[in-house]
């Protein structure tokens, strides 16, 4: 079989990538979110984003796992679902992101830096 690079490549960044999760994990985390998102959105548009106060409205949700990186231009944070999976996105001055989907291949929410 003859080597194949755009294969390897695509098998060498799996560990990215998100497993699945079940239904009930995933209703349980968009309930979460539900709650989260008003929080975040309001450190967004106060201008008052920074991994202190993204943390805090993690906590305040009841999340934990909690980890993130950035600064107060935006922070990217992950943090277990309450039942299950991953709660994860960014907080900055663009659109905020909140997303629901199960633990990174590597194991853990958070997305990994860099490569293997």
């Amino acid at each position: 079989m003859p080597y194949d690079p755009d294969n390897a490549m695509a098998q060498n960044e799996r560990y990215r990538d998100r497993m699945e999760i079940s239904a009930a994990s995933r209703a349980a985390a968009e309930e979460a979110v539900v709650a989260l998102r008003p929080a975040l959105e309001q450190l967004r548009s106060s201008g008052e984003v920074s991994p202190d106060s993204v943390q805090a409205a993690l906590q305040d949700a009841g999340l934990d796992g909690i980890q993130m990186i950035g600064d107060e231009r935006g922070t990217e944070f992950s943090a277990n679902g309450p039942e299950g999976g991953c709660i994860f996105g960014v907080v900055s001055d663009d659109p905020l992101t909140v997303e629901v989907g199960g633990y990174v291949m590597d194991g853990g929410c958070f997305t990994p830096r860099g490569g293997h």
